[in-house]
């Protein structure tokens, strides 16, 4: 049983680079919308065709009952991983069919590349469908249609809910974008393309193709939408929903219907999910509303000096003329005050040495007493 769309989905990995950044450029957009009408259809197989996959020799048929992922561009320094479920029974009966057809085709446990990760990172994040890879081989246009035929001959056949994703771009000039070098021809090669599968116009591909195919390097020589052309079974026009480019590259997202397929998706799992409103933040410092005879912060001075007189210079602040000893206010100036007002000598510091006391030896330590003396011990009297 077959989903009512056929998709292309480019496997460009900086795709990945913008979803990481949270770029919501209007690809992402785009695969975010066709995403839910994917999900939409309840799929439980996805068999994904990838471009980035070509064979010298038959058509692959991925037979894993688990794939990993391989990293096939290490040039975009993108490191990306979408490992999988397979359906081996599937794969066997395309296999036999094709086989069946005259079509070259055999199974392989490869995995996936980037050319079937990508699309299904977007289409269906979660991994939760079992999915058959294939690969495209060099073969000529007639033999890739007729394998596409093959596929959706089998994939009718099946009692599950099977979507049909082709992943490859349009213009793959690898050297260009390396080097950052636009190339008109590519630009050129993707506007003659979409405007031919916007208009059902496939027989248009081919000349197209090798008209730019040295400068603009169609991705597997579009043999990928030969398959696809077969597999619709007839020349139907599609829908561009996204197309971007970039130095020598050429990414559409398309969408194509497919005859006989039942759609059972809902209006409300097609809906856009509605954004969460963020609750208004409350304010970190409450301020007090400034009034007109209030100034501003930024008016007064950070720190209020007293003015100084101008009839009294700083020279008077000596007494007898010499400045004080210590500072007022002082621990030791407070100390000293105390002593004087007993009519004990001052003390001196620690730091000054022992050897200037009376009745005591150069070497001598004498304990001082802390605190203050009892109220029942008379004072000293002053040593004259």
């Amino acid at each position: 049983m077959l989903l009512p769309r056929a998709l292309l989905v480019p496997h460009w990995p900086p795709l990945l680079e913008d979803e990481l950044r949270r770029h919501r450029t209007p690809m992402l957009e785009a695969l975010g919308r066709e995403a839910r009408r994917f999900a939409a259809e309840r799929p439980e197989i996805a068999v994904v065709l990838s471009a980035r996959w070509e064979s010298n020799g038959p058509f692959h048929v991925g037979s894993g009952r688990f794939h990993r992922t391989l990293t096939d561009d290490p040039v975009f320094g993108v490191e990306f991983r979408y490992d999988c479920a397979g359906h081996p029974e599937l794969a066997r009966a395309l296999v036999e069919a094709g086989a069946a057809a005259g079509v070259r085709v055999g199974p392989s446990e490869r995995g996936v590349d980037g050319g079937v990760a990508v699309p299904m990172h977007f289409l269906a994040p979660s991994h939760g469908l079992r999915v058959v890879p294939l690969s495209l081989a060099r073969r000529p246009a007639e033999e890739c249609r007729r394998w596409g035929a093959v596929i959706r001959g089998v994939l009718e056949r099946r009692p599950e809910r099977i979507g049909l994703v082709v992943g490859g771009m349009l213009s793959h000039a690898m050297h260009a974008w390396n080097f950052r070098r636009e190339v008109p021809q590519a630009a050129q090669l993707d506007q003659a393309v979409l405007e031919a599968l916007r208009a059902g116009d496939w027989a248009a591909i081919r000349p197209a193709a090798d008209k730019w195919l040295s400068q603009a390097h169609p991705e597997a020589g579009l043999r990928h939408l030969e398959v696809l052309r077969g597999f619709l079974g007839a020349d139907l026009a599609g829908e561009v929903l996204c197309y971007e480019s970039g130095p020598g590259m050429g990414a559409a997202l398309m969408a194509f219907p497919v005859t006989g397929a039942v759609s059972v998706a809902r209006e409300e799992d097609l809906a856009e999910p509605a954004l969460a409103q963020a609750p208004p933040r409350r304010p970190r410092f409450a301020s007090k509303p400034r009034t007109a005879d209030r100034p501003r912060s930024g008016d007064r001075p950070r720190f209020a000096s007293k003015p100084r007189s101008v009839d009294k210079p700083r020279s008077e602040i000596k007494k007898n003329g010499k400045r004080p000893a210590f500072r007022t206010g002082s621990t030791g100036g407070r100390k000293r005050e105390r002593d004087d007002q007993r009519g004990r000598p001052a003390q001196r510091s620690r730091r000054q040495g022992t050897s200037g006391r009376s009745g005591a030896s150069a070497g001598s330590r004498t304990p001082r007493a802390r605190g203050r003396a009892p109220a029942s011990r008379p004072a000293r009297k002053p040593r004259g």
